[in-house]
């Protein structure tokens, strides 16, 4: 019974990777195809799609090659040694998907406070921003691998990771409020012409919707982290069954982007109402040479 609740936990781990994956891929393909109307934040959104993407590869690669068979039974020193580096994978692209909704958060932040100072701020600072964000991917990678090696202290890694992630999160829930609190004073715009009061609306309107990815990250995210604090403090009060529900609870982050995504940004809601009109036409005419 033990073994059959395994298996459906990581099937269904299978699949919400294979979704996440053709989500955030028809994400990238979104952003780029209307690449010449972007705006600067939309360099980060896509490097977060890129993350979430990278996410659920890395897990369903994981699932499908590492968890399983040992759950199986069939664990040896390949399985384990495979296991440990995809677990670091796994978790350092999801410490990349954190940082960047911290990125995104301090820019919409910035925007709202000061919109004089972020238009005529250089497109450089999102780079550069993306660019430490990877950097410190990689840096978590090289750390978390010494650590399932045991080659660094995994309590001192447990302490720094968990130090970072808190820091993350006080720095969204921050620019959460912020977000809230300018959008709900709704400042009238002192700018005359046409143009700039409709570049700030536009403003605001992508600030809600990031708003929103921000509030459903933070939805997914804090329960899966007091889960899996708790789980490696204590080993034995967490059940596997539990630990592997929330895992699935914390993939749902890398899927709802998309989904957002989707009801929010008009040129996605573009790409859906011409699938729509294209497969009328081919049923048209279907029909019409029948």
């Amino acid at each position: 019974m033990y073994d059959t609740a395994i298996i459906v936990f990581v099937s269904a781990l299978l699949v919400e990777s294979f979704i996440i994956i053709a989500a955030n891929i028809f994400t990238i393909f979104v952003f780029w195809k209307h690449r010449n109307r972007l705006k600067r934040p939309s360099f980060l959104l896509i490097n977060l799609a890129v993350a979430d993407l990278l996410v659920g590869l890395t897990d369903s690669v994981a699932s499908g090659t590492c968890y399983l068979p040992r759950h199986l039974g069939e664990s040896n020193f390949n399985n384990t040694h495979e296991g440990n580096i995809f677990s670091t994978f796994q978790i350092s692209f999801s410490f990349t998907s954190v940082f960047f909704l911290v990125l995104i958060s301090l820019e919409r932040a910035y925007a709202l406070i000061w919109p004089l100072r972020h238009r005529a701020a250089s497109y450089k600072c999102h780079v550069y921003g993306a660019s430490f964000a990877w950097i410190t991917t990689i840096f978590t990678w090289a750390l978390t691998l010494l650590a399932l090696d045991n080659i660094l202290n995994f309590s001192y890694w447990t302490v720094a990771t968990s130090s970072v992630m808190v820091l993350c999160l006080i720095t969204i829930c921050v620019s959460y409020l912020t977000i809230r609190t300018r959008l709900s004073l709704r400042v009238p715009s002192m700018d005359t012409t046409h143009k700039k009061q409709k570049e700030a609306q536009q403003n605001a309107k992508l600030s809600r919707t990031l708003f929103i990815v921000i509030t459903a990250s933070l939805f997914f995210w804090i329960p899966s982290i007091v889960v899996y604090a708790t789980h490696y403090l204590c080993f034995k009060c967490v059940p596997l069954l539990l630990f592997y529900g929330f895992n699935l609870f914390r993939l749902a982050n890398s899927l709802v982007n998309p989904i957002i995504y989707s009801y929010r940004i008009p040129m996605f809601r573009e790409m859906f109402k011409r699938k729509k009109l294209c497969m009328r036409s081919k049923r048209y005419t279907v029909n019409y040479m029948r």
